[in-house]
Order: structure tokens, then C-alpha cells, then sequence
């Protein structure tokens, strides 16, 4: 039975969402109004419009055409008839009853709008003044300063809340970020803070720690310096020296290696070309091999490959050889500071001291390294400055170095900051409503705000959504839900997928000696795995045991079917899944699926529901995100959480792999700082043995027959490794030759969606897609969704623009009744389609429109929809908002919980591959 983590890593907006103002509540409660209204309308629109036609024997031919028609054709298209047309309709209300109901509920409409005219000015200054507090928030000011220097200003001038052209024209952004920061947790500065909750819950709460800034300078630039400065002869000759890659030796006395080159096009990310070469086996080059798997300098090399060819160790034949092999890239200088050191310019520069001819350089970038320290203590005001004045002076230092930014490259990210909190978050400390304004100027809790902190703290409510806890419940919850997870986790596929290009290229049984070379496949199995998805059970291209699974995932998605469809009308806006299906999964998954160990980083957060009542304090448990575990999530935050958090997470993953199993950590930095996290199982393996026991060419892949699994182990003595990546940066961003290490577990890649029955629901402009919510429990583990083309989301921007109040109030409210959305909701991007280069892809989902919270009761809102939709040019998707964060009594704080799942390897009962026909 998989078992969930004690800990969990607990994500809060350092900034709450604010209270309501009292002034916003008679627009909220109106504009509810008018939405329900409006859904009567439509509602009586269809029967209305059969009443009118059947209604043609009560008077003339002239009168049916000149105004039962036009009243007919105004309501079937869903227009408002013209007010003339409205005037001549004579006894026709008193003969058609649903016509005198709908003219009623025009009138009450009219009554609605007149109020709504009178109230929202008054909403609208009373929100502004909320945004403007919000804008002077200390912390969403330290955020913003590191996001764009042009934000911060209309920040700032918001804050003064002083009106004007300018100051409306700004709303839609500013409001934008400020909605981020108080309503979306991904740790970015300022906006998020992460801290710990694990042990025993405590029963009195202490005083929540105040958080602390964590500066670090951004890798791609250390990186590209790096490189830079070991263009220099002098430098790269004082560093050990390692061959590029393991050799793979042909049948025919050829050698085959792979090089990479990286690159620094500017902006945050490092590119990386990778090639294969290929040589004559000569004695020299296999010799070499041997020799450089213990780095040492050329000149050391050379000494040492001498009499290993029984030369002398200076005979200079062998000092060109391994020029050559330098200037054709293949002897490479190991990296001059390990990368995941925690001060790597501070390291840099105590390595150019050797050379007083750098003593200036040296000093140079340890006055930077100094500069980018004190970023996490300067004012948000002082910020941008400073931002610059460090871009520019990279600039200069890396043009000084030989590698100058190319001048048409994205503006240059110099540091990364986090936010965290000192201590453990015991259960009740961090409470939902927290004051904004108890955020000092300094960005942390301190004196009296926190005193006022712990008071609020201490009267929350039990582990509600702001809890540091979770409950014995959600653990148990999210324990029964791992098994679903794997059924719809492409990972699964993967690994079939990487298994069967293994065996038809290596044999049953076979070996790669050299892992890199099946980078490539590797890479093309995760491509494959999204197509084997698709096929049905029957599909002859599946293996037995993938049509197994497929099978299974066919027999649930048929249970969400039936149950929408057995639903009134057809459609149910919520889908529960049996519980016993569930709980019963784990025991039906295919044998394959659990010969390794799986874990599981569950994203979720607590939300109240209508059924609270029925399913305990708690209410619902919502699944934001499931992607792969063994402390991956949390391992970037462990160095600066509290020490005991790093011990946690290493016996929960010692527990998770099983007695007797050997596990090996791979760290590459690939210049993303959130790739930085510490060793958790006491091996690395590393490109060579300079800094990591172990080293690539340690390792081989292989078919492992009794257990049909593809395994790495070590060559010397066959043992299986357990190669985890903690990193958070997509293996795609990384070199290719690491994929086999950096997917021996490639469980995370888990969409409940596709569980999800669609309806069709016609309406102008197209037709959206929704789908329902899904629940195990009282775990939710998909919102409801609405997905608007691009031609629905331009007649919704129409509408907007034509609506005479001061706000979109009608046309909000008709399509809130259109599309049966809630109050509250997310807006989303819709996805970019793949370009077929996985790489690609993945910046460019970076680079999309970013979630949004969108509150449809209120006012300002409303005025900024028409803005906030024309960034989704090509089509939006709505989704509803759980937990709520508006029209709330006091300010409230988003919380999110990262808890992990482990579920233990089993031993399958397989028919060993190639043994039968």
C-alpha cells in the first residue's frame, strides 16, 4: 500500500488577497442576480419562441409578420427586440403567458442594471483603494521590482491610488500582478515564501518565523563566464583533463564519442549542440581512456600515457596527441568550481588568484558576487537600479572575457531569489487571514506584527487552507490515489516504449556499455509514449502488457461516462469515481508496471465546499498538479529549510526504494538555479571522478531479463542502480546524452483530464468544450473547465465592448448564464501546438500567457475582462476557482501543500522476453 510522507513543503503568498471592501458587496450580490435572471431568460428563450409560432391563429397576417416575427427571430438569434417592436405588441402578453413572464423579467433585468449603474462607481473606488494597499505591500513591491522596472513605476502609482488616464490604462496590468501575487503559489522573490511542516503536529502554535530573502547569481551566467575564461590556454591547462564521454568501440576497431558545446545566446538559458564523433580505436586513444577516467592536467596525462605506449613521458609526440584531442574538443578541462557549489563567483574567484596577472579580474567578480549578496536586503525602490547596474556590469565582464552578449539576446536574468521561512510550520501557524500590512518594510514579520501574527494564527479554525498541516485524511486520500496516478502517467508508456527500442537494437538480455548512446532513443520513447496512449486495448500495435493497461484506463474512463450520463439531462457538472475501483486498483495494475519503486509530489490545497457538512472540517482537498517524486520538489529549498527537512526527505526516499537498493543522485545544473539541491542518498554520479565517486562511464544500461525491466548498474560489479534527478528543469532543457540517467524513474507525467467526458455547448462565436469536476473523496482532482476557441473568445470580447455601463455588467452576466460559470475562475492559456522539437516547445509554454485569477462578481474585474482576454488571442480555457479568493470578509493568504506518496517495488510474475515464441 503506498504511504504518504510525514512532511510536506508548504508554499504561501507572502501578500494576501484583500478583504472586500463594503462598498463591492452590493455589486457582487447584484451582479449574482443578474446572472441568475439572465439564465431564466435563457432558459424560457426556447419554449418562448415555439409559444410565438403557435400563436399565429389569435391574430392577423400583417400583425404575425411585422411583429410576432421579428420578436421571434430577435429571441431565437438571442438578441434584445428593438424597444419599437417591444411597443406594438398589443394583447400578444396576455394571450402568450411565457411572453408577459419574459417581459417581466426584462423589467426586474432594467431594475437591476439602473442599480447596478448606481452602485458600481462607488464599488469601483472602494476596490481601487484595496488594490492601491495592496500596491504598497512591501513584498509584492520587492516582487515586482525584480520582474520589470516599468511595472514597478505603475505599481507605484497605483499605490497612490491618484487616478488618471495614465493610472486606468495601467489597471489591467497592475491588477494582473497583484492578482498573482495574492492568489497564485509558485515560488518566484517575493511572491511566494516556502517553508516546512513536518514531525509531530504541535498542539499550542508558535509564533510563524519571519521569512528570509535568498539571493543567489543566476548559473547561465556563471556558466557562460566559466567557459569564457577557460579560452585562455594558461587557465585551461592548470584543470584536470577528462575525455568528453565514455568510449563505444565498433566491430570494426572503431571508437564513437559524443561532445557537446554549450552556448550563451543571452537571457536565462544555456544552449547545448551535441554531436557524435567517431575515431580509429588506435592503442594511444584507448589507453587514454583509461588513464583520463581519473582526471589530471595535459601535462600529467602526457607523463602518465608515455610509458603506458612505452615512450618517454616527454616525448612530444604525446603532448600533440593530446593537443589535437583538446582542440578537437574530446579531452575536455573539467569545470574550474564545482557547479553546485553555493558561492560559485566567490570560488571562481579564489581560483584566478593563482595567476597574479587575474588579480584584477579576481577582484572584479568578487565585488559582483558581493553586489548580487546584497540584492536580498535592498528596498524594492532601489531594486531596479541595482538590477541594472549588475546586468550591465556582466555585460562588460563577459565581453571582457572574450564572450560578449550577442546584442540582439533577451535581457539578462543576473540572480534568483526565494523566500522562506526559518522554522517548522506547525499546524495552525500559518493562518488564512494574515494582514498584508503586517509585512514590515524590511519584507519580514517582526515585533508586533508578529505578535498580531500568532493571534491571528492562533484563532484559526483547525488545518483550513491555511494550515502548515495536513490531515490524516488528505494522507490517506492521496495514498489511495497513487495507484490512479500510475494508470494515467505516461512514465509507464516511457518505459515500455524506452524497453522495446532497447531490446530491438541491443538483444533480450543485450547491454550498452555507454549509456549516452541511448540518449537519442530515450528521448524518441517519450515521443512514443503520447501515441501509444491513444490506442485503444485492441490496438494491435500494443504489447499484452500495454493493452492491459490500456484496458484499464478504458474501464475507469467508462465509469465517469456512465455517470455524467446517467445524470439529469445527460451532463453532470460534478463526476465522483467509485471508491471501490480505486482502492481496488493497485492490486489490478499489470505486474511490469510495479516491479520499481514509484513516488508521487502531490501539489494541493484545501478549499470549503457546499458539502463541508458531509466530508469533515477540512472540506475538499484539491490536486493542483502530480508530478514525480523522491523529494524532487522539495530538494531545492532543502539547503535553506530547516536542517532536520533534508534528513526527512533522505529516509523517506532510503524507505521508498527498499532494503538492500543502491541509488546514485545525477545533478546537472544546466545553468537553472532551481537545480541546486544537495546529495540525499551518499553517491553522485557526475561526468567523470573528479567530484563525484562515480562517473558516467561507471555505469552501463542493460536489459535485466528476470524482471523484464531496462536497469542501470554499475560495470565492475553488475549491481543495479536507482539513478534519481532532483532537478526542476526539464530533462529536455538538458544534454541528450543524459537522458537514460536522468529517466530511470520517469513516473510524474500523470493528466486526470483525460478521464474527463466532454460536452459540446453551441454559443455565439463557436462551440465550447466543458468538462466536469472530478472527485475520489474528498479529493478533487480536475476543476471544472470551460475551453473557448478563438472565435468565442472574439464574440465575448465583442460583447464586452458593447455594453453601455461602466462595466461589462450584461454582457458578463449573459455568458456566465451561457456557459454556467462560476463566480470565480481562473483564465488560462490554451496550448501552443508542438512545433515537434520537445526543446522548443517547452521555452515556448514558458513564454505563454500566465494563469489568472478572475473574479466575475467584481467590478474591477469586470472593467479589466475585455484587456485580460485580448492576451489570448488564439483561445482561452476557464476554470473554476477552488478555493475561492474573493468577496471574503478578511484578507486571505494562498496555500498550497507539496506532499509526497511512495509506493514500494513488487516482485511481477513475468514470462521472461524472448523465451517464447
Amino acid at each position: 500500500m503506498p504511504g504518504t510522507a510525514p512532511y510536506a513543503l508548504v508554499r504561501t503568498t507572502v501578500t494576501a488577497h484583500p478583504a472586500q471592501p463594503d462598498e463591492a458587496a452590493p455589486v457582487r450580490t447584484l451582479l449574482d442576480r443578474l446572472t441568475a435572471l439572465t439564465a431564466r431568460e435563457e432558459a424560457l428563450r426556447p419554449a418562448l419562441c415555439d409559444d410565438l409560432f403557435a400563436s399565429r391563429s389569435g391574430h392577423d397576417e400583417e400583425f404575425h409578420r411585422h411583429v410576432v416575427l421579428p420578436l421571434r427571430r430577435a429571441l431565437h438569434n438571442g438578441r434584445v427586440p428593438r424597444p419599437a417592436l417591444l411597443d406594438r405588441l398589443g394583447d400578444l402578453p396576455l394571450r402568450v403567458p411565457r411572453l408577459r413572464a419574459w417581459l417581466n423579467l426584462r423589467e426586474l433585468r432594467d431594475v437591476l442594471l439602473d442599480d447596478l449603474a448606481a452602485a458600481v462607481p462607488g464599488a469601483l473606488a472602494a476596490e481601487r483603494s484595496a488594490l492601491a494597499g495592496l500596491c504598497r505591500s512591501p513584498g509584492f513591491n520587492r516582487a515586482v521590482a525584480l520582474t520589470s522596472a516599468d511595472l514597478l513605476r505603475a505599481v507605484s502609482r497605483a499605490a497612490r491610488d491618484e487616478g488618471g488616464r495614465r493610472a486606468r490604462k495601467e489597471e489591467p496590468s497592475v491588477l494582473r500582478h497583484a492578482l498573482r501575487a495574492s492568489t497564485k503559489t509558485s515560488p518566484l522573490s517575493w511572491f511566494t515564501a516556502v517553508g516546512w511542516s513536518g514531525g509531530e503536529p504541535v498542539r499550542t502554535p508558535a509564533p510563524l518565523s519571519p521569512p528570509r530573502s535568498v539571493v543567489r547569481e543566476h548559473r547561465t551566467l556563471v556558466e557562460a563566464l566559466a567557459s569564457a575564461l577557460l579560452d585562455e590556454p594558461r587557465r585551461r591547462r592548470a584543470l584536470p583533463h577528462r575525455m568528453t564521454s565514455s568510449a563505444r568501440h565498433t566491430t570494426d576497431g572503431r571508437a564513437l564519442y559524443t561532445r557537446d558545446h554549450t552556448f550563451f545566446a543571452g537571457g536565462r538559458y544555456l544552449v547545448t549542440h551535441e554531436e557524435a564523433v567517431e575515431l580509429a580505436a588506435r592503442p594511444a586513444l584507448t589507453a587514454l581512456d583509461a588513464l583520463a577516467a581519473a582526471p589530471a592536467p595535459p601535462d600529467e596525462l602526457a607523463a602518465r600515457l608515455g610509458p603506458a605506449l612505452g615512450r618517454p613521458g616527454t616525448d612530444p609526440a604525446v603532448g600533440r596527441f593530446l593537443g589535437q584531442l583538446v582542440d578537437g574538443g574530446l579531452l575536455v578541462p573539467v569545470a574550474p568550481v564545482d557547479p553546485q557549489h553555493p558561492y560559485p563567483l566567490r570560488a571562481l574567484a579564489d581560483w584566478l588568484r593563482q595567476w597574479p596577472e587575474d588579480a584584477a579580474l579576481s577582484d572584479r567578480i568578487e565585488r559582483l558576487a558581493a553586489d548580487t549578496g546584497a540584492f536580498a536586503k535592498t528596498p524594492a525602490e532601489e531594486r531596479p537600479a541595482l538590477l541594472a547596474g549588475l546586468a550591465d556590469r556582466w555585460r562588460r565582464l563577459l565581453a571582457d572575457a572574450g564572450r560578449p552578449v550577442p546584442a540582439d539576446a533577451a535581457p539578462l536574468n543576473v540572480l534568483s531569489e526565494d523566500v522562506l521561512f526559518e522554522g517548522v510550520l506547525s499546524e495552525g501557524v500559518l493562518s488564512e487571514e494574515v494582514r498584508s500590512e503586517d509585512v514590515p518594510s524590511d519584507g519580514v514579520l517582526d515585533g508586533p506584527a508578529r505578535g498580531e501574527h500568532a493571534r491571528a494564527a492562533g484563532s484559526a479554525a483547525g488545518p483550513a487552507a491555511g494550515s502548515g498541516s495536513l490531515t490524516a485524511a488528505d494522507r490517506a486520500v492521496l495514498g489511495e490515489l497513487t495507484a490512479l496516478a500510475e494508470l494515467f502517467d505516461l512514465g509507464h508508456l516511457m518505459r515500455r516504449a524506452a524497453l522495446e527500442r532497447f531490446t530491438a537494437r541491443y538483444g533480450h538480455g543485450g547491454t550498452c556499455p555507454a549509456p549516452w548512446e541511448f540518449g537519442a532513443d530515450t528521448a524518441a520513447a517519450w515521443e512514443e509514449s503520447a501515441r501509444l496512449a491513444a490506442l485503444p486495448s485492441d490496438d494491435p500495435g500494443l504489447s499484452p502488457g500495454l493493452a492491459e493497461l490500456a484496458a484499464l484506463r478504458e474501464e475507469f474512463v467508462q465509469h465517469v461516462r456512465n455517470a455524467a450520463a446517467a445524470a439529469p439531462g445527460g451532463w453532470a457538472e460534478e463526476v465522483v469515481l467509485p471508491a471501490g475501483e480505486v482502492r481496488g486498483l493497485a492490486a489490478r495494475l499489470p505486474g511490469w508496471t510495479t516491479a520499481r519503486p514509484l513516488s508521487y509530489a502531490w501539489f494541493v490545497q484545501n478549499a470549503q465546499s457546499a458539502r463541508s457538512a458531509d466530508q469533515g472540517a477540512g472540506g475538499l482537498l484539491c490536486v493542483n498538479h502530480v508530478y514525480g517524486g523522491w523529494g524532487r520538489f522539495t530538494s531545492r529549498f532543502l539547503d535553506d529549510l530547516p536542517p532536520g527537512a533534508a534528513a526527512e526527505v533522505a529516509r523517506a526516499i532510503r524507505r521508498g526504494l527498499g532494503d538492500g537498493a543502491r541509488a546514485a543522485q545525477i545533478r546537472p545544473v544546466g545553468g537553472f538555479n532551481a537545480n541546486l539541491h544537495p546529495l540525499l542518498v551518499g553517491e553522485e554520479i557526475g561526468p567523470d571522478r573528479y567530484r563525484s565517486a562515480l562517473a558516467e562511464a561507471d555505469v552501463e544500461l542493460v536489459h535485466d531479463r528476470e524482471s523484464d525491466q531496462l536497469r542501470l548498474r554499475l560495470r565492475a560489479t553488475g549491481e543495479p542502480l536507482d539513478v534519481l534527478y532532483l532537478g526542476f528543469l526539464a530533462p529536455v532543457m538538458l544534454p541528450q546524452r543524459l537522458a537514460p540517467f536522468l529517466c530511470d524513474h520517469p513516473a510524474g507525467v500523470v493528466d486526470f483530464r483525460r478521464l474527463l467526458p466532454r460536452h459540446a455547448l453551441a454559443v455565439p462565436g463557436g462551440e465550447v468544450r466543458r468538462t466536469p469536476r472530478l472527485r475520489h473523496g474528498h479529493a478533487v482532482l480536475a476543476r471544472r473547465r470551460w475551453h473557448l476557441p478563438e472565435g468565442v473568445v472574439a464574440a465575448l470580447r465583442a460583447d464586452l465592448a458593447a455594453d453601455p455601463g461602466e462595466v461589462p455588467a450584461a454582457a458578463a452576466a449573459r455568458w456566465r448564464a451561457l456557459l454556467g460559470l462560476p463566480e470565480q475562475v481562473f483564465l488560462h492559456p490554451v496550448p501552443e501546438p508542438s512545433a515537434g522539437r520537445p526543446a522548443e516547445d517547452f521555452v515556448r509554454s514558458l513564454r505563454a500567457p500566465k494563469p489568472q485569477a478572475l473574479d466575475l462578481g467584481s467590478a474591477l474585474h469586470l472593467r479589466c475582462l475585455a484587456g485580460w482576454l485580448a492576451r489570448h488571442p488564439r483561445g482561452a480555457v476557464l476554470e473554476e476557482s477552488l478555493p475561492v479568493f474573493g468577496g471574503r470578509s478578511r484578507p486571505a493568504h494562498a496555500v498550497e501543500h507539496v506532499a509526497e506518496t511512495y509506493r514500494p517495488a513488487r516482485t511481477p510474475s513475468v514470462t521472461r522476453r524472448g523465451d517464447t515464441p
